[in-house]
């Protein structure tokens, strides 16, 4: 059974208003009551404060969120509302329910005064949401294409693999965007809204209710469905299983790699140096309409492709890729292994992974399996976790600015807005919880890995 996308609600393009947060359903933000405000502002962006006066962050058009932990007399409401109106804020999100129970008056008087919106956040909208969906905003086309991608590659990939018809890769199509989409011959447009030309086919056509899917949607459900055609080419498809077989073998050194020349006719070989590709299994048809001159090879787990050059003109596939260094043909089985460690890679990630990307410690650790990484995280980072939820501590962000910031006290204290020694009594209660110390190099590798199996750990449990 297809799963259909999440419904995503209607926005314009351009800046978010106040007043897109306030329709927001998700967001839950709520108005003082019998306050005429300007909701109509567009907000440049969101900036989190319990400063009394944060102008000095401010360059215009921000979102200015707070719980109000600084106003707690009513020139201090005066001072944070005259700070944010001079820098030219767009207005203030006020959580209650941590350091008040209500917006302080005096504030929705001075902000009244000086014409300056006020939203209310219940305690159970964390201001991440609301900085989240300012981001996102002017995103919004893209985010929904590439929502749309994860959900459609997947299950069109496995309708070529069962070498499904082009109307039931269609359909599938269809399921999932919760619409229906059209196959006519070339000259037949009249049913359909929106309709893109499939060289060879005819025309796809979209049919539904809402707004039509983006341009670039449209053009990969094509590219699938011309790949539907390449399928029904049995030579075709098995030529490709016969290079997928060989490549295997020569990754497998079951194969000697100057054979491939002997077995295969393909121009490539002559050239002093191949670079091999890998793509998720089912790709074969839809790789060699994009790139005719390369040789593709149908794997059971996946489709390798070799070729002479980069594969930069492949990023338009919209699937997940790994690709290894350009090699001489007798090391094209290391660069098997290469491409099959970036794809598995770049599946996580969901973009393309090449031979740079492998070099770095988080793509190593990335190959490693959970229980190599658990003790890191279990030793290192969970005691720190535990005393920053009992106590209200911050050892865990201060440790991650001082690796970020290459071990240096002051660049850490100055992107945390504390003095270095404040920095120094973190590092030295960080040793104390853990016996390891952040000043140390060989150290601090350790704190990296722990670090990087949280991250890890958020992404697998958050389904990123």
């Amino acid at each position: 059974m297809t799963a259909r996308l999440p419904e995503v609600e209607p926005r314009d393009a351009g800046a978010p208003t106040l007043r897109a947060l306030l329709d927001a359903s998700r967001l839950g933000l709520a108005v003082p009551d019998t306050t005429p405000q300007d909701l109509d502002r567009t907000i440049s962006w969101t900036h989190i404060t319990e400063m009394r006066d944060p102008a000095r962050y401010l360059r215009g058009g921000e979102l200015v969120c707070t719980v109000g932990l600084s106003l707690q007399t009513p020139q201090d409401c005066r001072t944070f509302a005259g700070a944010l109106a001079n820098a030219g804020a767009a207005g203030v999100c006020f959580g209650v329910g941590d350091g008040h129970d209500q917006v302080p008056a005096a504030l929705l008087d001075e902000c009244r005064r000086r014409g300056l919106p006020v939203l209310i956040a219940s305690p159970n909208v964390p201001f991440s949401t609301v900085s989240r969906f300012v981001a996102e905003y002017e995103m919004g086309a893209e985010i929904a294409v590439a929502r749309a991608t994860n959900a459609l590659v997947p299950e069109m990939l496995s309708a070529l693999r069962r070498h499904a018809s082009a109307r039931e890769l269609l359909d599938t199509a269809g399921d999932i965007l919760a619409c229906y989409f059209l196959l006519e011959p070339d000259g037949e447009r009249e049913s359909a809204t929106v309709s893109v030309d499939v060289p060879g086919v005819g025309s796809l056509g979209w049919m539904g209710t809402g707004a039509p899917p983006e341009p670039a949607l449209l053009d990969l459900i094509a590219r699938f469905v011309r790949a539907t055609q390449g399928e029904r080419d049995v030579e075709a498809a098995l030529a490709r299983e016969r290079v997928g077989q060989l490549l295997s073998l020569v990754e497998r050194r079951m194969l000697l790699p100057d054979a491939l020349s002997q077995l295969l006719d393909w121009p490539g070989f002559a050239a002093g140096e191949l670079t091999c590709s890998a793509w998720p299994a089912g790709a074969g048809a839809l790789l060699s309409m994009a790139v005719p001159d390369a040789l593709v090879g149908d794997a059971p787990d996946l489709c390798l492709m070799l070729t002479t050059q980069s594969l930069d003109m492949t990023e338009d596939l919209s699937l997940p890729s790994g690709h290894s260094a350009l090699v001489p043909l007798t090391e094209i089985g290391s660069a098997i292994g290469q491409a099959r460690i970036a794809l598995d890679l770049a599946q996580r990630r969901g973009r393309r992974v090449g031979p740079d990307q492998l070099s770095t410690l988080d793509s190593l650790l990335d190959q490693l399996p959970p229980a190599q990484l658990a003790p890191f995280r279990q030793q290192l980072i969970d005691p720190l976790a535990e005393m920053d939820r009992r106590r209200g501590t911050q050892h865990v962000r201060t440790l991650r600015a001082f690796l970020t910031a290459n071990g240096s006290l002051s660049d850490t204290a100055r992107n945390l807005y504390l003095h270095t020694n404040t920095v120094r009594h973190r590092l030295a209660r960080i040793l104390e919880l853990t016996g390891r110390d952040p000043l140390n190099r060989n150290d601090q590798a350790a704190f990296s890995i722990g670090l990087h199996a949280v991250d890890r750990d958020g992404r697998r449990e958050s389904g990123a």
